[in-house]
């Protein structure tokens, strides 16, 4: 018999059993059916409140509140040019003076003729009396007394015609003179001395008022009424500031002046015109700049980050961890909103929690798992 071989096979077969049993022992647990699902996690945090006060920005153009037109109200030859382009002027600085010659000359002639008339005024007015009192006494004939009252009265209509006369001649004489009706900016000037005007030579100069200017700026009709509130709202409620064309803020606020008496049919906004000081000058007529409206005091709103709240098309809402931590939704209405807050006007109260982060992981009847943020 073959010992060698037999030895061999025990060895072999001890080997394969004993490897059998290492990798399936009888106690080893059961090999898992499959992962469970787990819980998203979610951001969570209160309802805070804010002092909102947002600012509503216009296109605006500034305006001259009084722009004159200088122009020569008599004929001549213009003597005397009395200011600087572009100078600062009060109401009354003299700007021109035209030759006065024939205007003196016609004063002097209608001083003569007032006196001429006034003396024949007086003796017809004596004539007068002395043939109605020779009437009276029946020594003068009914046509001595009519001719005595026709010369009265044509002497007294001779009388008031040159004084009249009078009057414009001085009227003329005053306007060789001519200055400054308001107080403003004069431009540049269009008749230098030696050249003859007319009352047909259109404007000599211009001047434009430029302290105070005022501000035309156009709200649409829908801002108009539910934000400011009509032209009282406007007015009592709300500041207006200026931005300037490089952005700077100008220094002096303003007040709504007036609003137009109708609405700019193809655009739907509403006219308004601003008051501002404006010593420096920096505000020119004609310019543009921007015109800020913010409410004098700010409104009291509940606020949430901006991820909170979402939009279907139809509604805004937020989520909120309900019983079991399922995810609950709960419609709003949202308010105004800034760059990193929305404001909610109902559907949620100051300290209730929501979901901030992670909204778009939420599926319907999946539980969430909330973190505090």
């Amino acid at each position: 018999m073959n010992y060698k071989h037999i030895t061999v096979l025990i060895v072999a077969t001890a080997t394969i059993s004993a490897f059998a049993q290492t990798a399936a022992p009888k106690d080893a647990a059961p090999a898992p059916q499959g992962p469970k699902p787990s819980m998203f996690l979610v951001g969570v945090a209160k309802v805070g409140a804010v002092d909102h006060n947002p600012v509503r920005t216009f296109s605006g153009r500034v305006l001259s509140p009084e722009t004159v037109a200088i122009v020569a109200q008599v004929a001549g030859e213009v003597k005397e040019v009395c200011f600087q382009e572009g100078a600062l002027l009060k109401k009354g600085d003299v700007l021109y003076r035209i030759d006065p010659v024939k205007y003196e000359a016609a004063v002097a002639a209608a001083k003569a003729d007032v006196a001429r008339c006034q003396a024949t005024y007086d003796y017809a007015k004596k004539s007068f009396e002395r043939a109605k009192t020779l009437f009276e006494k029946k020594v003068a004939s009914d046509d001595d007394l009519d001719s005595a009252t026709s010369a009265y009265t044509s002497a007294e209509a001779a009388l008031a015609a040159a004084k009249a006369a009078l009057v414009s001649a001085e009227d003329n004489l005053a306007h060789c003179t001519i200055v400054a009706p308001v107080d403003g900016k004069v431009g540049v000037n269009a008749a230098t001395v030696g050249n003859y005007v007319t009352t047909a030579s259109g404007p000599l100069a211009t001047i434009v008022r430029q302290d105070p200017v005022r501000v035309a700026f156009a709200p649409g009709m829908r801002d108009y009424i539910a934000v400011f509130g009509g032209e009282k709202g406007l007015r009592e409620l709300f500041d207006v500031r200026l931005r300037l064309a490089d952005g700077s803020a100008f220094d002096e606020p303003g007040e709504v002046e007036f609003v137009g008496n109708a609405v700019n049919a193809a655009t739907d906004t509403m006219p308004v015109y601003a008051r501002f000081a404006n010593k420096g000058g920096v505000l020119v007529p004609g310019a543009t700049v921007k015109v800020e409206i913010r409410a004098k005091k700010a409104t009291h709103y509940v606020s949430l980050p901006l991820t909170a709240v979402i939009n279907d098309g139809a509604k805004a809402f937020v989520w909120m961890v309900g019983e079991g931590n399922m995810p609950v939704r709960r419609e709003v209405v949202p308010g105004p909103s800034t760059a990193t807050y929305q404001t909610i006007l109902s559907g949620l109260e100051e300290g209730e929690e929501v979901i901030v982060r992670g909204t778009h992981k939420i599926m319907p009847n999946v539980p969430v798992e909330p973190v505090s943020l």
